[in-house]
């Protein structure tokens, strides 16, 4: 089973979160797998946080797009750790973890693709996002983006259980099979033994987030689940 750090290994509440030092501390404390979020920078640079704006997860504030990397790279992002670039992530830890990268906005895809043709890291890539009625308010991706990895790089159609409700797995299922898909990435709290049998059935891997409960990670893994994202990594 894929063991997948969630932004690393913050802990929650969350703190240091998508830092080099965090992944590092999700490999040592047994992830085989990396969950991270891509945005760009004012000057064009992808960097690896998840909010727009550096307000929650640094002593700084303003909104990324709004500023050039190296006024980001002057803030602290945790624990002393800086904001790093996608390009360091991937050289820093594609030979050691499977990594799950997280579009979180528009735009950004085919500069993404690039650089994972670039360092050829097809094999060890999995692209994920949510659609575009089921972002967080500050995020503006959509399921539609994934096409660009068509063919190059495998995806995975992220989604929380109120979305899962609203179309009904069949349809889930079936959206992710259109896409081409690799895999679905459903909220824990969505899957149950059936819907993973089903979705197995059709060649698509479950890669569920975030449990952080050990008791439900337990009941994951009785299901069959075939990856788990988890603020403790130690959990999984």
């Amino acid at each position: 089973m894929l063991k997948i750090g969630h932004r690393g290994a913050p802990g929650n509440p969350r703190y240091g979160e998508n830092t080099i030092l965090s992944f590092e501390k999700a490999i040592w404390k047994g992830a085989n797998a990396l969950e991270f979020d891509v945005r760009r920078t004012k000057d064009g640079k992808l960097v690896v946080i998840h909010n727009l704006s550096v307000k929650r997860t640094t002593n700084g504030s303003g909104n990324v797009c709004d500023l050039t990397y190296r006024q980001l790279s002057e803030l602290d992002a945790g624990f002393g750790e800086k904001i790093p670039l996608l390009e360091d992530v991937l050289t820093d830890f594609a030979a050691r973890a499977f990594l799950n990268i997280h579009i979180k906005e528009d735009g950004i895809a085919e500069d993404v693709l690039k650089m994972i043709q670039f360092y050829c890291l097809r094999d060890q890539v999995l692209i994920s996002a949510f659609d575009s009625d089921d972002n967080d308010p500050d995020e503006d991706s959509s399921w539609d983006q994934l096409k660009t990895f068509r063919g190059e790089a495998p995806i995975a159609l992220l989604a929380r259980e109120s979305k899962i409700n609203q179309m009904g797995w069949p349809v889930f299922l079936e959206e992710a099979l259109r896409r081409q898909a690799f895999a679905i990435h459903p909220e824990h709290t969505a899957v149950y033994p059936e819907a993973i049998k089903i979705a197995h059935d059709r060649g698509l891997l479950v890669n569920v987030w975030t449990a952080n409960d050990p008791r439900r990670i337990r009941e994951l893994h009785e299901m069959g689940v075939d990856g788990a994202c988890s603020d403790f990594p130690e959990l999984l």
